[in-house]
């Protein structure tokens, strides 16, 4: 018995079901397979949970201190030196997602925010070009870093065109088209040899900021609004600035901070790190990171009469950088690690 012509209609139902179920799978499997692939996603993803549930204080009363950033908190901050130096005053925990700058880690905050976080201190690693870079993650920030009501905001602020603007909505939503291209990545790593240096000569995630007068317009844009953020929230946002080799405008930056509310961290002026202190120029080393680390707890050991909820952050006294206290010399931390 022959059987009639499946009709138009049925054909495209049966397509959309089979369309459906695939992307139900992908979007199922694609936490499991970055949790199998990826050590950052997992890193990421517990760091990310840890953040969300902090409060001013801890049980003891000692304030919490959440340090977000990208690759030179990772690299320049040695998290269990930092704890174990400061463990009798604070409760230190870190957010770290590489390839991240200004934009990434002012909605990324707000959104933590929004959702109930409240840390004591937050301090915000990024370099002058980073805090004046208009680049964001894409639609891996979209899903991780922006709140959905702050997606109007996120199209002002980056200039999305609709189409970019739509994936950052679908990507919201979308375990899988946010991370899609994390797992590319990954499986190329595990199947092409050496790819993962091939990728570092290739990719250019840099802002390319450098004209100076650039560099400080965006400083008195963006200070501002942590300062607001900073009051509307009660919560104690610094900016920390990283060692780097070059001038990077930041002692001017450092003012501007001053006039706005939002406390600088110049704890190693451009240029005072030698090139040996650096892995690649940009990054420091073990030997560069121990130094930068001693001095980051230097400075948030002087600040004084931390209370949880800071209600009126701009305006109480804070050490803006290391300029009005000693800061440790190099050859005195080099000395101390043996």
């Amino acid at each position: 018995m022959k059987r009639g012509p499946v009709s138009a209609g049925k054909g495209i139902v049966a397509l959309l079901g089979g369309l459906v179920s695939i992307f139900l799978g992908l979007e199922i499997s694609a936490p499991m397979i970055l949790a199998r692939l990826s050590h950052t996603e997992q890193r990421i993803g517990v760091e990310m949970k840890a953040a969300q549930k902090l409060q001013p204080a801890m049980a003891d009363g000692r304030p919490t201190v959440l340090f977000v950033g990208n690759s030179l908190l990772l690299e320049g901050v040695q998290m269990d030196a930092l704890h174990a130096g400061l463990a009798q005053q604070y409760e230190v925990r870190r957010f770290a997602v590489e390839q991240t700058h200004y934009l990434d880690w002012y909605f990324g905050v707000r959104k933590l925010l929004q959702e109930g976080s409240r840390p004591s201190i937050i301090v915000l690693a990024l370099a002058t070009d980073q805090l004046a870079s208009h680049w964001t993650m894409g639609e891996a920030f979209a899903h991780r870093q922006m709140s959905a009501r702050d997606f109007p905001l996120v199209v002002r602020e980056t200039n999305l065109d609709r189409t970019t603007a739509s994936s950052y909505v679908f990507a919201h939503w979308s375990r899988w088209l946010a991370d899609k291209g994390f797992i590319r990545q990954c499986v190329m790593i595990l199947t092409v040899p050496k790819f993962r240096d091939l990728a570092a000569r290739i990719a250019d995630h840099g802002p390319h900021v450098n004209d100076p007068r650039e560099l400080m317009e965006a400083a008195q844009a963006r200070l501002p609004q942590l300062a607001e953020l900073s009051r509307e929230y009660g919560v104690r946002i610094v900016l920390l600035i990283p060692p780097t080799l070059h001038e990077d405008q930041s002692s001017e930056i450092q003012q501007i901070g001053a006039k706005t509310g939002v406390p600088v961290w110049v704890l190693s002026p451009p240029g005072e790190f030698p090139r040996e202190y650096f892995m690649d120029g940009f990054h420091l080393n073990g030997r560069g990171s121990g130094i930068f680390t001693a001095r980051v707890s230097q400075q948030l050991r002087t600040m004084q009469n931390v209370q949880a909820n800071c209600k009126d952050c701009d305006r109480k006294a804070m050490p803006s950088s290391a300029s009005g206290n000693r800061m440790i010399p190099a050859v005195q931390v080099e000395q101390g690690s043996h």
